[in-house]
């Protein structure tokens, strides 16, 4: 019978040291990694459409949506994962753990059926495609290609302890075609994941995690040429692309400083930003553009005040307020919609509300008892 397996966030060592070292994140510098409580969504979710997740998980195409679609929710329910409407707390469909496309309209995921990894492509909303098998591995990290025609995915070799994928394979969906392009050169405990796929010319980056969660062994493949590895000057919690897979931001935790470089190169740095005395927390693109949002707030005793969400524009160093929030014991856990036009914050335990950006309207979040937000999507 066939298994199904979550890609990054689902099963293996790797997922645990992932989430301890996210939580242990939040301890010390609160929301440093690309999601907070309740649920580290990256954002390392299992699913994203929005650019939210963590780099081994988000997407990195600009996002066209299809037509009549409206703001929606990816969710768990108790071991259900489900599609549902912002709005409406009815669930559309079950899901399988995956990454969806930039347009919501597609998730990858994988499924183990008899020793081989199965990659596949569910359309919605019912049409499922094995695009590749891989005998003898077992599926890891999933990101689509800049312009969606293709998966860039890492996979691991059998072993009986440990999951630690490194190989790295592109899927072309068209022709349903894969090649290796990549295999991990790093520590023997690392796994790699995969970041961008971009072209003509073709480049395909990557990173290495390992225990302690931590981001490091970036690397550049060009057809051709040999690997370009490169280590970060520190300790670096996420790494995202930008929706054309262009640019790369990542959060410098000893630092407590978002630097953005161009994704050919780690040390061709851009921008940085660092708000010292003030604790930044969750630094995301902001979908479809080349802004990056985040939440801040100066830690006095056992609170945080004079919180807000801001946006920062790399380019031209400007800063906007998005949201203001109240004091609270810990920096409040947020989403973007996933065409941007709105955020939801987190209001309580088990609460979240929702401020429409184009008319600054705020509306309670339905949720059902003990349901958990996982991403945003647009759904039908």
């Amino acid at each position: 019978m066939t298994r199904r397996v979550a890609t990054i966030a689902g099963l293996g060592l790797v997922t645990v040291v992932l989430l301890l070292a996210f939580m242990s994140t939040l301890q010390t510098t609160p929301g440093s990694s690309t999601a907070s409580a309740p649920i580290s969504a990256t954002p390392t979710p299992v699913l994203t459409a929005s650019a939210q997740a963590s780099a081994a998980t988000a997407p990195t195409a600009a996002a066209t949506f299809r037509p009549l679609t409206r703001p929606g929710l990816v969710s768990r329910r108790g071991q259900d994962v489900v599609l549902r409407a912002e709005s409406d707390p009815a669930a559309i469909r079950t899901l399988p753990g995956g990454v969806f496309s930039a347009d919501s309209a597609r998730i990858a995921y994988w499924t183990d059926n008899g020793g081989a990894a199965s990659l596949h492509v569910l359309e919605f909303p019912s049409n499922d495609v094995v695009v590749s098998s891989f005998p003898n591995l077992r599926g890891g990290g999933i990101a689509w290609s800049v312009d969606g025609s293709g998966l860039l995915v890492s996979l691991a070799e059998p072993d009986p302890q440990f999951f630690i994928p490194r190989i790295v394979m592109a899927v072309e969906l068209g022709p349903r075609k894969a090649r290796e392009v990549y295999r991990g050169i790093g520590p023997s405990g690392a796994s790699v994941m995969p970041l961008i796929w971009r072209g003509p010319p073709e480049l395909f980056v990557m990173y290495e995690t390992g225990p302690g969660g931590f981001r490091f062994g970036y690397t550049v493949v060009r057809p051709g040429s040999p690997p370009v590895r490169t280590e970060p000057d520190g300790r670096v919690s996420g790494m995202q692309a930008s929706s054309n897979g262009t640019l790369v931001q990542g959060y410098w935790l000893d630092e407590k400083a978002i630097r953005i470089w161009q994704a050919e190169e780690l040390s061709r740095k851009t921008a940085e930003l660092t708000i010292a005395p003030d604790t930044m927390s969750q630094p995301r693109w902001w979908p479809g553009r080349r802004e990056v949002v985040y939440a801040r707030g100066l830690q006095d005793g056992g609170s945080f005040k004079v919180q807000r969400i801001e946006r920062w524009d790399p380019a031209t160093a400007a800063r906007s307020t998005v949201l203001t929030m109240p004091t609270s014991p810990q920096l409040t856990a947020y989403f973007l919609r996933a065409d941007g036009s709105g955020v939801l914050t987190q209001t309580g335990i088990g609460t979240w509300e929702v401020t429409d950006l184009r008319t600054n309207a705020k509306s309670p979040v339905p949720l059902q008892p003990g349901e958990v937000i996982l991403s945003t999507v647009m759904v039908p």
